[in-house]
């Protein structure tokens, strides 16, 4: 298990991934990392349980922390995120008043799995919509772009009048 102290005492370049959902759920980072490739995360506790991540590259998650390995020869693993995003939440049992999905609750959501090819095209559309929606350096300049067009047409229609 990794400690804010570890974190603190060995700091370094690989993520340390909790149970938080602030700053995409990253504790902190540190010199080591345990995992390598693409991967899924998840809040197994909390306000935000069964809040779903993807995760790529060299990290670290805590022990209050799901992480889900996908095989890579029955899902797409960006498939899988967005899939889960929808389906994990109805999963969070809030019974006790600390809601929380655990890892033999989240082993039990069934997801509907079309063809590798389709679930690439599937993750693909969803990244690009997403990119759009949340990153700022390139959803922001293109939304302006479509309103800026907009505004043209608009503009070109209103201004015209038919020659009498």
């Amino acid at each position: 298990m990794i400690s804010k102290d570890d974190i603190t005492a060995n700091p370094g370049d690989y993520p340390v991934y909790s149970s938080q959902t602030e700053n995409i759920g990253e504790l902190g980072r540190i010199n080591t990392f345990m995992f390598d490739g693409e991967y899924l995360t998840w809040t197994t506790d909390g306000a935000n349980a069964g809040t779903v991540f993807y995760r790529s590259g060299k990290f670290n998650v805590t022990n209050v922390c799901g992480l889900i390995e996908v095989n890579p020869d029955l899902a797409v693993t960006k498939y899988l995120l967005y899939a889960l995003q929808i389906e994990a939440p109805k999963y969070v049992n809030s019974g006790m008043g600390n809601p929380k999905l655990m890892s033999n609750v989240m082993a039990r959501i069934r997801i509907q799995l079309p063809s590798i090819n389709d679930q690439k095209q599937i993750a693909d559309t969803l990244d690009r919509f997403n990119t759009l929606c949340n990153d700022i350096t390139e959803g922001l300049p293109a939304e302006i772009e479509a309103r800026q067009k907009q505004y043209e047409y608009y503009r070109d229609k209103l201004l015209t009048f038919e020659k009498k």
